[in-house]
């Protein structure tokens, strides 16, 4: 008995593997909009960048990503700009799978950053002092989780819509809520 029991769980195993897709690879182009929270959002603007995506389905229910992207936020009370190009891998599972699939997922991995600011020029008793730029560059550890939901359009072409709490681990600690859409377009 013990064996039949065996083999119907093989045998249901390899039928929901087959059914799964594993190894079905897809990218996502994104567009993104950033708005910083805390003592970072202090300091700058909303952020506008985008973002490219990664996926390989490893089950059903899970893919592992890796995404690369560019964000860039102006400062509010000074000329410049803070910029970050994040690196992450990371994991994405759906609840559930079909026409519209919500997930949640994390990613970790570096962020890129650099920041530029423009000294003002002043003049006093005759003499000009400042101006020019200041720039500095960093690269830190980030982490960011969140959710969304997959639109099945046609079998190779899905829409997405997410919202994630991203934080880079720099000395100062820049956190931020990003709203991605993009696009998915299946490989295989």
């Amino acid at each position: 008995m013990k064996k039949v029991v065996a083999i119907i769980l093989v045998l249901f195993l390899l039928v929901s593997i087959s059914n799964a897709q594993v190894g079905k690879m897809s990218i996502e182009p994104n567009v993104v909009l950033a708005l910083p929270i805390g003592s970072f959002g202090d300091g700058h603007n909303i952020g506008i960048g985008g973002s490219a995506m990664f996926m390989y389905r490893v089950i059903n229910q899970l893919d592992l990503t890796g995404s690369i992207g560019y964000i860039r936020w102006g400062n509010k009370d000074i000329d410049g700009s803070f910029s970050s190009v994040p690196l992450l891998f990371g994991a994405r599972y759906y609840f559930q799978r079909g026409q519209v699939m919500p997930y949640a997922n994390a990613e970790l991995g570096l962020h890129f950053s650099s920041s530029k600011v423009s000294l003002p020029t002043f003049t006093f008793l005759g003499q000009t002092v400042g101006g020019g730029n200041e720039s500095s560059s960093s690269t830190d550890f980030g982490i960011d989780f969140g959710g969304g939901t997959l639109i099945k359009i046609t079998p190779n072409f899905m829409m997405d819509a997410n919202f994630q709490y991203n934080l880079i681990a720099s000395s100062g600690s820049a956190s931020f809520l990003s709203l991605e859409i993009g696009a998915v377009f299946g490989l295989n």
